[in-house]
């Protein structure tokens, strides 16, 4: 073949070869992704005006004339994308005097990136999908989270120069002071207010119940009373026969405001929404932005296992996630005197948060930071001996899981791992000879989704926090190896041996993304890397609020083992104040018996015990339907003997007047058993027991029959 002939052949070759590209290139970023961004734009915006039809969507099932709108909203969305791409080129042109039409395709790409996780929305619309299908509901979560978080990247700039000329001004760096400040009291009022008037709207639905939230009632009232941690219903007639929790008795004069079970509830609101301080100074803290922070407090306030807690009665646990995150800032801050101080509260709040300070110990010591490990050991060594202190002189049994005829057992949390029935040894034993089914405990599905619910809010970057993550070490064994569901449920208080350390943790790995080198490795600022992880966090905090949370009604949430009533209907409001007036007629002195159900509106006494199965008392504020069997004969039998009369009626609750008259208590009376509410025989052991956090164990002697209408599956105080 001639010379000239082959020349020509590669010039039309290369030149073909440079069209191939050109269109692939052209196709790949002027038509394929317009394409799909049209797509997504266009059938998210038609499902969102028909959200009657996201099921058959759902399923696929459109009738044709439907699919052939949903392409005419993908055509005019696609022609609105084109003329986006068409002015930004035209501004660019403007600007810099040339065309840029590929650097300008390549960055509408990445920015525009987020339309292709629209469709996800309407999907997670549907019905009941977070109770029917929970796994599912988090890999849409964690899809659309994730494509945002490339958009974050891609719309973020770069670290600013350290030049302080270039930076804000000391007016500008006050004004952001001043709305951060602003910003992180709103959040902490809206959380207060909002979890304030749930709280007390699901009371006064009768949805709260004398185990746990009339035990705690009771407490308080004791505690104001000069009986310290008392409770006329339970064992011994005080509370450390399940818990030790001192931090009660300071709180108590915070009860004379408003002597009454709503107090707690508003206490606990206002309490748990303050844990937005600590974490925003967190943030602030290991990032140096109010931005960020400000971000992490707003996804502090929207977690749904803080709404859980937050929404189960009362507990002293659940006021444990706040005093740890001021520990854990005081700690990362330097500021040892404030450490030591806040550890005092720390301690009084209940007995076994010394175990979980020692993961905190661990860390101060194995960060290297300078007085660390002194400040590490010495605490280790204080909580340990407080420990000891605690259970051998205060508490009614030194076993770890509270065994003993005058304490509350709570070693049925762990059953599974215990065949033995002997307590902490049962379960070293189990992990010894037993590895396999101690992994196959803690990685149950229901424990999975358990951690899904914990983490995805945060995108898991807690896990990320080197060093510093074994202070979730704790947490994570006490709930994953736990065979008791309210354990490893956001529904409960448990909760709060992790919330603290996930969002004390979050910042932390943050920081560790920014100052590693492995970005720029991979070709990526790790600057704005850290920024699109914190983008990504933040839009899976509000998507899985949205399904899991409290704010929203949803399918998922609960408040401890039920659902939660968010208003109130005329005969409900009607029913509550028939009962307020109720109590108010018991006079003030009186001993009152009660059932679970309406116990906790009548605990503000020193004397109210669970009926039957207690002595005489001069009131009974019953719930028929909760007395059954031989209780329910014993009840009959005094009506018609007339040793009680009745006093006021509405359905099924009663109150009762004795006509007996009680005995003279003997001169030495104050003993514990003349406080203890236990009955002479046992409840079955279908009842759950009331209290705490992790110590709900065996059914107190004192608790009543389970009411069928409302069943509790499980032991309650803990």
């Amino acid at each position: 073949m001639p010379s000239r002939v082959r020349t020509k052949l590669s010039d039309v070759a290369a030149s073909l070869d440079d069209f191939a590209s050109r269109l692939a290139f052209a196709a790949l970023h002027w038509l394929l992704w317009p394409a799909l961004q049209a797509i997504g734009l266009g059938s998210t915006i038609w499902a969102a005006l028909h959200l009657t039809q996201v099921p058959a969507i759902d399923g696929n099932k459109l009738p044709l004339p439907d699919n052939l709108r949903i392409v005419a909203a993908v055509v005019g969305s696609l022609l609105a994308i084109a003329l986006v791409y068409f002015v930004v080129n035209v501004v660019v042109r403007r600007r810099t005097g040339e065309w840029r039409v590929t650097e300008v395709g390549a960055d509408l790409k990445r920015r525009l990136f987020p339309l292709l996780a629209l469709p996800i929305l309407p999907a997670l619309t549907l019905q009941k999908i977070e109770q029917d299908s929970p796994k599912q509901t988090f890999f849409y979560i964690a899809i659309f989270s994730a494509i945002v978080g490339v958009g974050v990247y891609a719309w973020s700039e770069a670290a600013a120069s350290d030049d302080p000329d270039l930076g804000p001004s000391a007016r500008q760096r006050r004004v952001h002071r001043i709305l951060a400040a602003v910003a992180v009291a709103a959040i902490w009022a809206t959380y207060g207010i909002f979890f304030s008037r749930l709280s007390i709207v699901n009371h006064h639905a009768f949805n709260t119940r004398t185990i746990d939230l009339g035990y705690y009632d009771n407490i308080f009232y004791q505690s104001i009373h000069g009986r310290p941690l008392g409770c006329s219903l339970i064992k011994a007639g005080y509370h450390g026969s399940a818990h030790f929790d001192p931090l009660l008795v300071v709180l108590s004069p915070l009860y004379l405001l408003y002597p009454r079970a709503e107090m707690l509830l508003v206490l606990q609101a206002v309490w748990l929404g303050a844990g937005v301080v600590p974490v925003y100074l967190i943030a602030y803290e290991k990032l140096g932005r109010r931005a960020p922070a400000v971000a992490l407090a707003a996804m502090y306030a929207l977690y749904p296992a803080l709404h859980g807690a937050n929404m189960y009665e009362f507990h002293s646990l659940s006021l444990l996630s706040s005093i740890l995150l001021w520990l854990i800032y005081f700690l990362e801050k330097g500021s040892q005197r404030a450490y030591y101080l806040v550890l005092i509260p720390a301690l009084l709040c209940r007995e076994d948060v010394a175990l979980i300070l020692c993961f905190i110990s661990v860390y101060a010591i194995i960060s290297r930071r300078p007085g660390f490990a002194r400040l590490g050991w010495t605490t280790i060594v204080v909580s340990l001996l407080y420990f000891a202190i605690v259970k051998r002189f205060f508490m009614t049994s030194a076993d770890i899981f509270m065994s003993g005829k005058d304490s509350l057992s709570f070693a049925y949390y762990y059953e599974d791992l215990i065949p033995n029935k002997n307590g902490v040894a049962g379960i070293i034993v189990s992990v010894v000879t037993n590895p396999v089914f101690v992994i196959k405990t803690m990685v149950a599905e229901p424990k999975i989704v358990y951690l899904l619910t914990l983490f995805m809010p945060l995108c898991f970057l807690p896990f990320l926090a080197k060093t510093s993550r074994v202070m979730l070490g704790y947490g994570l064994l006490f709930t994953l190896l736990a065979t008791r569901t309210a354990v490893f449920s956001p529904a409960f208080q448990y909760s709060a041996t992790l919330i603290p350390f996930a969002f004390a943790l979050t910042p932390i790995a943050l920081r560790q993304v920014e100052d590693s080198a492995l970005p720029a490795q991979l070709g990526l600022d790790s600057r704005r890397l850290a920024t699109a992880l914190l983008g990504a966090a933040l839009m899976s905090s509000l998507l899985v609020s949205w399904k899991f949370g409290g704010y929203l009604e949803n399918h998922f949430f609960r408040g401890g083992f039920s659902r939660i009533t968010r208003g109130l209907t005329p005969a409900e409001k009607e029913t509550y104040a028939w009962l307020d007036k109720t109590v108010a007629s018991i006079p003030e002195g009186a001993s009152v018996g009660t059932t679970n159900k309406l116990g906790c509106h009548v605990s503000n006494r020193k004397d109210v015990v669970f009926y039957p199965g207690h002595g005489p008392t001069d009131y009974m504020l019953v719930d028929e339907s909760e007395i059954t069997g031989a209780y329910l004969e014993q009840h009959n039998k005094a009506v018609q003997q007339g040793k009680v009369v009745q006093v006021a009626r509405l359905q099924k609750m009663v109150l009762f007047k004795s006509t007996e008259k009680k005995p003279e208590p003997a001169a030495s009376a104050t003993s514990s058993a003349a406080l203890s509410a236990a009955p002479p025989t046992a409840p079955p052991p279908a009842l759950p027991p009331a209290s705490a956090a992790p110590s709900a164990a065996a059914p107190p002697a004192t608790a009543p029959v389970r009411a069928p209408a409302v069943p509790l599956p499980a032991p309650a105080h803990s």
